[in-house]
């Protein structure tokens, strides 16, 4: 072990469990194929969004450096990343067409040496009037090369017989030998944290794409600056301190300058490189990495987050329980990387836990911040007020897509000991022919908790089925066939030898739940359905003349409350979009039938809207 990089463990005790393996991994894109609600907004995402992008602005900063704007070239990154995982799931030509352009395009603004970002030559990494961004730059222009590259690899639906994707690779690997060249501890070096925004979290970050790189080369030397990477978050004057902060105190608020889209974008990183290591025999020296997103996870969920799985207040998180209703809630950017952060953890341990959480977050905050038709997103997503929703091109409009188009790659998950993970309920469909399965599964889920898996099998199969039953319902009735039994929240775990027609059925209690708040807001309730977060939108007031804070439920009895869901049947039906309708409780006392709608499509035509509710009098 180099000196430097065992230094980091000097002065702290690891105890993070190392495991052999990854517990489970996420399925083939190109395999699923959803339905529903999430089929719904991944549609949009690629018609409304991905599709109609502009190829010159996603160009423009490369081709005319120095681009407008100092973090300009993330753009074209995230766009590669989502455009790449939707083409994987819908095969859709003119997509796979408008991706080889951009990419062929990208490719030719590189410069002699290697650079690829949007600076020009006198102002190359520095930090000069708001700059500082360029490694930033490069981090994503990596992520959308590489994308490319393991996308048109993994499918063998590549372009000119390949040949795109070896020059993505060869691309990807100038601008990562530049950096390598460029940064570290040798004589005329640069500090990768010097020349960063955000306590060097920004440039920090690019470890996850290197180590995507040394990954498909195999090139000891991305593995070397991976390291040196984790090295300087620790040692250099400008660095995060991370793995030693989230180690000794585990407050993601006390850590580095608290910004919370970079530091989750590092952690995601060093769970990358755990891999790694942990492949190579040397689990025990990276276990740091592991513990440090562990507890930095576990902070996040225990002290700041919001009911609907966002999280942040003005980019960074606050002290613990500062969760303000209104005001610039849970930047889409930070909503996204601990979708992903998540996940991430869930692969390596296949904990419910994640999965719940991941569940939240994806109903809630990630489907409110994109707007119904797609094309739309918003910056900041309070749960109250009104949604802002734009459509020009800025950090969080490329990000949220991303988001979107995970969703195939995680409804199912398989399992290294060959278990088939349910992970999410949503029309779908799993397809594995080298397993001769296929496994089609039928719900109204996230509005109803009957549940339907049948299965399709050229010839019979022994294997596991693990489907989840969420923290939010308690228990579940789970049938195989005409043999029920019941099981708590967690993994259930269903092995037999599989026929072609067995079924599976899974009904999920759903009823009207009253939470009561605490913290921001004590004296206040909000009201869920299964996994939904549930509002008060003045476009479904009787008469809109009273404010959505004012109106609440009659009671603090949630069973005496029973709910009738219906489709909305004005022109916005988007996506099946529906109402909770029951009982509702005027300031004055006077009582109406109150339909009410979900987080993530209220406030969708304008109207104001809020999640939490003043507590009924008693």
């Amino acid at each position: 072990m180099p000196r430097w990089w065992s230094a980091i463990f000097a002065t702290m005790v690891v105890s993070a469990m190392a495991t052999a393996h990854d517990v489970t991994q996420f399925a083939p894109p190109q395999r699923v194929r959803l339905g529903g609600l999430l089929g719904y907004r991944f549609g949009v995402n690629e018609r409304n969004r991905l599709l109609p992008m502009s190829e010159v602005a996603l160009l423009s900063g490369f081709r005319q450096r120095p681009g407008a704007q100092a973090w300009i070239g993330e753009h074209v990154g995230k766009w590669l990343h989502a455009a790449v995982l939707t083409w994987l799931n819908t095969d859709n030509a003119e997509l796979k067409g408008k991706i080889d352009r951009i990419v062929r395009d990208l490719i030719a603004t590189q410069e002699p040496d290697g650079y690829l970002g949007t600076y020009d030559s006198p102002t190359r990494w520095t930090m000069e009037r708001e700059r500082g961004w360029d490694v930033w730059v490069h981090k994503y222009v990596l992520i959308g090369l590489l994308s490319y590259l393991n996308g048109t690899q993994d499918t063998g639906r590549g372009t000119d017989d390949g040949e795109l994707a070896k020059k993505a690779l060869e691309a990807a690997r100038k601008a990562a030998d530049l950096l390598a060249r460029t940064f570290g501890t040798g004589e005329g070096q640069l500090d990768l944290m010097e020349r960063s925004t955000h306590v060097g979290m920004a440039s920090g970050s690019v470890l996850q794409p290197m180590v995507w790189l040394y990954r498909a080369t195999g090139d000891r030397r991305y593995l070397d600056f991976c390291r040196y990477i984790v090295w300087a978050w620790e040692h250099s004057p400008h660095g995060p301190k991370l793995l030693r902060s989230l180690l000794t105190h585990g407050d993601v608020h006390k850590t580095a300058n608290a910004k919370a889209y970079e530091m989750m974008s590092c952690l995601v990183g060093g769970l990358e490189l755990y891999r790694v290591l942990r492949d190579a025999g040397k689990g025990d020296e990276a276990a740091a990495l592991l513990l440090a997103a562990q507890r930095a996870w576990d902070d996040i969920v225990a002290h700041h987050l919001y009911i609907t799985g966002g999280t942040s207040l003005n980019e960074h998180f606050q002290p613990d329980y500062q969760l303000p209703n209104d005001g610039n809630v849970a930047e889409t950017c930070t909503t996204v990387t601990l979708l992903q952060l998540t996940l991430e953890l869930f692969r390596l341990s296949g904990d419910a836990r994640y999965m719940d959480i991941a569940e939240r977050l994806v109903f809630n905050h990630l489907l409110a911040a994109q707007h119904p038709d797609g094309a739309r997103w918003c910056y900041f997503t309070p749960l109250e007020g009104r949604k802002q929703y734009r459509s020009d091109i800025n950090c969080c409009a490329s990000s949220g897509p991303r988001g979107i188009a995970l969703l195939p790659t995680f409804v199912y998950t398989l399992d290294t000991d060959g278990a088939i993970r349910v992970n999410l309920y949503t029309p779908s469909e799993l397809h594995l022919p080298d397993r001769g399965l296929r496994i089609v599964q039928e719900t109204a889920y996230p509005y109803d908790g009957a549940i339907t898996l049948r299965f399709h099998l050229v010839q019979p199969a022994e294997f596991a089925l693990r489907v989840r039953v969420p923290d939010w319902c308690g228990t579940a009735r789970i049938a195989v066939n005409e043999e029920t039994t019941t099981a708590p929240s967690g993994y259930h775990t269903l092995h037999r030898r599989w026929q072609d027609g067995d079924v599976v059925r899974l009904e999920l209690p759903m009823r009207l739940r009253i939470v009561e708040g605490a913290h921001t807001n004590e004296g206040k309730i909000a009201l869920m359905f299964g996994p939904l977060v549930l509002a008060a939108d003045e476009r479904f007031l009787p008469t809109g003349a009273l404010p959505a804070t004012a109106v609440t439920v009659p009671s603090l009895n949630a069973t005496a409350l029973p709910v009738q869901i219906s489709p909305v049947t004005d022109d916005a039906l988007w996506g099946g979009e529906r109402v909770f309708e029951t009982e509702g409780v005027t300031p004055a006392g006077q009582r109406f039938r109150w339909r009410l709608t979900d987080f993530a499509h209220a406030g969708a035509q304008g109207t104001t809207f809020a999640v939490w509710l003043p507590r009924p009098k008693m």
